[in-house]
This record gives structure tokens, sequence and C-alpha cells, in this order.
């Protein structure tokens, strides 16, 4: 981007002498800078730092999140490591040029009959790979449920692994819009594909929407 259009998405009182050589980094989860981030700047979430520390040697650099306290933690790690960062403050952020666009999530919930586990992950990959070309599709992410936590469930006694079973499955997929999402499930390729499915599973599948909160 040239120097000047690059300079001219922020407001001239706002580390103007930083701004000029510096690379602006959101550090929020993807999805959050997907809905709405400062013109201009790259998305490296906060605990992806580590593997830019030498992309980021020969740069000034800007950490922003909401509230600051991602931001904090990123200056202080990387200037630990010998480089030069400072925040924008939360308050300032108003100040700043933005962009983003509607992300929605679809989490649908699977449970496979045993046994079966490993041909249904493979017929969930190719079913993912078809996805990737789909309108609208923005990524996703695929569970399997290995264990019960012990100290999230309350369970008392000494800590051990439980086998889940049936063996379950989340699938998060991310879209531009709900709409995109439906269109997605009326394309006969992918009716064809989650058909394939149905033979692997041990409960009737269902599927929601979640709103992108952080």
């Amino acid at each position: 981007m040239h120097v000047r259009r690059f300079i001219n998405r922020f407001p001239v009182n706002v580390y103007p002498k930083v701004i000029l050589m510096s690379l602006i980094v959101d550090v929020r989860t993807r999805e959050e800078y997907v809905k709405n981030h400062i013109e201009g700047s790259i998305n490296i979430p906060l605990f992806d730092l580590e593997y830019y520390i030498d992309f980021f040697k020969d740069k000034d650099l800007i950490f922003y999140c909401d509230s600051g306290n991602r931001s904090r933690i990123a200056v202080e790690y990387v200037v630990k490591r010998g480089i030069k960062a400072t925040m924008i403050p939360p308050q300032e952020l108003g100040k700043f040029k933005k962009e983003g666009k509607e992300i929605i999530c679809a989490v649908n919930y699977l449970s496979v009959k045993p046994g079966l586990e490993k041909e249904f992950e493979e017929k969930t990959k190719e079913l993912c790979r078809i996805t990737v070309g789909m309108k609208g599709f923005l990524g996703s992410k695929i569970f399997r449920v290995s264990t019960i936590s012990y100290g999230g469930s309350g369970l008392q006694g000494t800590y051990e692994d439980i086998d889940v079973k049936p063996n379950k499955y989340i699938m998060l997929t991310y879209w531009t819009s709900k709409k995109a999402h439906e269109q997605f499930h009326k394309e006969q390729v992918i009716l064809k594909g989650f058909m394939s499915l149905m033979k692997y599973l041990s409960v009737m599948p269902y599927e929601e929407y979640g709103e992108i909160m952080r």
C-alpha cells in the first residue's frame, strides 16, 4: 500500500510519527478481526505472537485490542525480546477508521458409532475440502471430544481419563451470513456429502447458529 494512502486512513493527531513506519497489529481473535478492525491493520492473535518474532524484528509495532488488556500483554511480550512496540489505548480506538463484515458461526453436534470414527473423519475431511470453495465460507474447525474435564464438570475424586461414548464431534463453520450458509446446504454436492455421513452417526445431528462474541 502507498505510504500516503496508508497514513490518510488515520487521524493526523494520533501517533503521526509512529504510524508512518509502524505495523498496526490487532491481537484479538480472527473472528473478532473479521467483524471489525482498523483499516490497514493485520491480525495476529495474542497467543500466536511467538511464531512471528523474526518477522517483527525490523519493525516498530503498534498493538491494539478492545479493552487494552491483550495489547498490553503483547507489548510486554515483544519488548522483552528486544522489539519496539507500543499500544493504542482503548479510549483512542474511536479515532481510527474501521472496516469489517458480518460473520456468523454454524455449530454442528455429531455422535459417531463406535468403530466408525476413522471412516467418519476421512469423509468429513472430504466435505471440508469441498466447502472451502463455497460462496460466503470463512473457515471451519472440527473438535473430537476426548474426555471429561474434572474441574469444569465439578467432579469429585482423583482425576482420570473417562472415555466419552459414543464419540462426539463438534463442527464449527464460519459464514458471511445465515443466507450464505442456508444456500450452501442447498447445493447438491453438499447435500450428497452430508447424506454420506448419516450411516456413521448414532444420534440424529442438529445444528445451531452462534454469534461471535470473542
